[in-house]
């Protein structure tokens, strides 16, 4: 009967105040741990699901143990710490959704796009295009972001070159044993910012055998920063991927590549970026 007399002793003989202040935490509680679990199931991590099930199987053995008091003050403490655990797993998750639905990438898109004009954003994406596809013949190992606008940590990391997108240039920036071809060349506002540029690297395991640090650090910045697109040359198999928030896409050929890019420079409306990657999860 004690489970019994702590749901009652929930909604009634209490305060008004208090009987709302209950309610809008009850609320609060459910649309956080809707959540988790969404992402969760999003990111294949039963583990949680599990410990939310485990504390919920405790929390009715303890039902028969304590007094309804003593209940509330255990269910409050856990409900707490799960969600702490949940922001914890799922920080970077939840950083990235508020980002979609902020205005600030729609601004720099159309900042972009009115200040160099789609003639000129169209010749830097045919420009990598053209440059990609020369380092992948050769097998020359290559990672390139695209972003609407980067960390100034990530920027300084490297070599600030502040110049127009070249095929010719990046060919250069990635020769074999030049200082700067092991880092990132970091595009933003229609120019080449930066190269030889540090990345975070991905923790996920799940990853195939053969991408190595460059896909990783790929997949790292494409996570940080939803709205940049990186592109990866493989140096062992000359194969051209694309990562952006989430996803990634390989085996790319020209048509594909300028799709993509099209969609990183600005080119391409939202429409036509959600059916090249799919559609955004809320």
């Amino acid at each position: 009967m004690l489970m019994q007399d702590f749901l009652k002793n929930l909604f009634t003989n209490v305060d008004i105040t208090v009987l709302v202040a209950r309610i809008i935490l009850l609320a609060v509680f459910t649309f956080v741990f809707y959540m988790f679990f969404y992402y969760a199931k999003k990111r294949n991590l039963q583990l949680y699901t599990y410990i939310v099930i485990a504390v919920v199987v405790i929390m009715f053995v303890l039902s028969f143990l304590v007094s309804a008091n003593e209940l509330a003050f255990y269910v409050y403490f856990a409900l707490m710490l799960l969600a702490i655990l949940g922001l914890m797993l799922f920080i970077s998750d939840i950083n990235r959704h508020i980002f979609r639905l902020s205005v600030k990438r729609k601004f720099f898109r159309d900042n972009l796009a009115d200040h160099y004009g789609s003639e000129d954003l169209s010749k830097s994406v045919s420009e990598i295009v053209k440059s990609c596809l020369r380092l992948s013949k050769t097998d020359t190992g290559a990672l390139i972001v695209i972003a609407d606008h980067m960390s100034d940590e990530i920027l300084d990391s490297g070599i600030k070159i502040n110049s127009e997108i070249t095929a010719e240039l990046i060919e250069t920036l990635f020769f074999p044993k030049t200082p700067l071809h092991d880092g990132a060349v970091i595009i933003t506002a229609n120019k080449v910012a930066s190269a030889g540029c540090y990345l975070p690297l991905t923790q996920a395991q799940n990853l195939p055998r053969e991408f190595g640090t460059r896909h990783r650090a790929a997949i790292g910045v494409a996570a940080a920063f939803p709205d940049c697109t990186a592109i990866v040359v493989s140096e062992e198999t000359g194969i051209i991927s694309a990562m952006h928030d989430g996803k990634i896409k390989r085996y790319l050929d020209s048509r594909q590549l300028q799709d993509i890019l099209d969609c990183a420079m600005g080119l391409a409306d939202e429409s036509a970026e959600e059916r090249l990657w799919g559609e955004k999860e809320l």
